[in-house]
């Protein structure tokens, strides 16, 4: 079969990222979105507003944080910790032996570290000088 033409979308639109999705997903490379779970933590101030949230997804033992937020307002009072810890807890109870993370901030690699993950990779100069790391905590 001979190459016709490659061509670039950029940005992508959704149905074309669908439908590369799709094709991965029917030869078994990628889950389709009914076979992981995604989850959603949220801290919510007294006028209802988020302050802070943590949303991951679960499939094959493990759950990633994909995402994790709080309000620069309410920084440094636990919720970041807290957030993760209540992660783990679900990780766990749906089975998960481990749960992994990214971040390019050292800030929030420090308190990763701290509360037990541990760096598995890096990729260097991600932005600028900085790296971009990738960290993974054990559920016993």
């Amino acid at each position: 079969m001979s190459i016709v033409k490659i061509e670039i979308e950029s940005p992508a639109s959704e149905e074309r990222i669908g439908e590369l999705h799709n094709n991965l997903a029917s030869a078994g490379q990628a889950l389709r979105e009914d076979e992981f779970e995604t989850f959603l933590l949220k801290v919510v101030g007294q006028d209802g507003k988020m302050i802070a949230g943590c949303k991951g997804e679960i499939a094959f033992r493990s759950a990633h944080i994909s995402e994790l937020w709080v309000d620069e307002s309410h920084r440094g009072q636990g919720l970041g910790r807290k957030l993760l810890g209540y992660a783990e807890r679900h990780a766990k109870a749906q089975h998960c032996i481990r749960v992994h993370l990214e971040t390019r901030n050292s800030k929030a690699r420090e308190l990763y570290e701290h509360l037990g993950y541990a760096v598995f990779g890096s990729l260097p100069d991600y932005e600028g000088s900085n790296a971009f790391y990738y960290l993974e905590k054990r559920l016993a």
